[in-house]
């Protein structure tokens, strides 16, 4: 009989904890619809640089009173805030490794070599696996149409794909590379190769840490100014993996000469991921 009371005792504090947790999510999610009902619906986009994207990204977060910043947790009270367009950012996640990286146990163990034998600098790295940009000054860039793609050898001869750790590489082939100044290249680059990776725990924290907490919601503008906030699921590292897989989302870096940024952006269009995953609207 006592241990009877105990279990409905238990059962009865995990029903307690599961309603206060709902009300707490639902009473988070007023305040943020509250947030932006007064300070963003309807309201003039001020900026001073309106072809610089991320200028109004900043100008939302201040309405929504978000401090600026890249930790590695959701925007506010549990929430992933995101500005509607059509190909939207999960975030800038920088590789475990580059090959110019100082510290690439993992690539050199996948590579099969020596510690600290075979190094490159940031910037051959940008214009070995990268392209030039004639209106640049010919300024290299590793992003565009030379950015590997999950299971397709691009021009470069370059891929993106899962290792069976669910460690995700960019696999780098000499022999797929069709450019005519490959070479030049080092010794060591001219073989079959990764040049860069990133763990499966890397990635798993910033998802699960980003996004499967109370889930994201999304800004949309119509016209010139932002009406709507809609909320998404959550979702988590496995449901990231499959739809990289089914190449819903894909890694577009902007990684280029001069700037030490890596940006190592990974991205999705509405209509194949994140319109999937929206549950209400206000």
């Amino acid at each position: 009989m006592e241990d009877t009371n105990e279990i409905n005792n238990l059962l009865d504090s995990f029903t307690k904890i599961s309603i206060t947790e709902e009300k707490n999510i639902e009473n988070n999610k007023q305040l943020i619809i509250n947030k932006f009902m007064k300070n963003v619906k309807g309201k003039p986009i001020l900026i001073e640089n309106t072809k610089h994207d991320g200028n109004e990204g900043h100008w939302l977060e201040s309405q929504m009173e978000i401090i600026h910043n890249s930790n590695n947790e959701p925007d506010i009270l549990g929430y992933e805030m995101k500005k509607y367009s059509q190909k939207i950012s999960f975030g800038d996640f920088s590789a475990s490794e580059y090959l110019f990286s100082k510290n690439k146990k993992n690539i050199e163990n996948i590579n099969n070599w020596e510690k600290n034998k075979n190094n490159i600098t940031r910037n051959n790295y940008i214009k070995y696996f990268g392209s030039p940009n004639p209106l640049k000054n010919n300024r290299y860039s590793w992003s565009g149409n030379c950015v590997p793609r999950y299971e397709i050898w691009n021009y470069c001869g370059q891929m993106l794909k899962f290792n069976d750790n669910l460690d995700l590489c960019v696999y780098y082939s000499y022999e797929k590379d069709t450019r005519e100044d490959k070479s030049s290249y080092p010794i060591f680059i001219q073989d079959n190769i990764i040049i860069a990776i990133w763990t499966k725990d890397k990635l798993k924290q910033h998802i699960n840490n980003k996004f499967n907490k109370n889930g994201f919601f999304l800004c949309k503008k119509i016209n010139n100014t932002y009406e709507k906030i809609c909320f998404g699921k959550p979702f988590d590292f496995n449901y990231f993996v499959n739809n990289i897989k089914n190449k819903n989302i894909i890694f577009d870096s902007g990684m280029y000469q001069g700037n030490s940024r890596n940006y190592s952006h990974f991205r999705s269009y509405n209509n194949n991921f994140w319109n999937n995953l929206i549950i209400e609207e206000y």
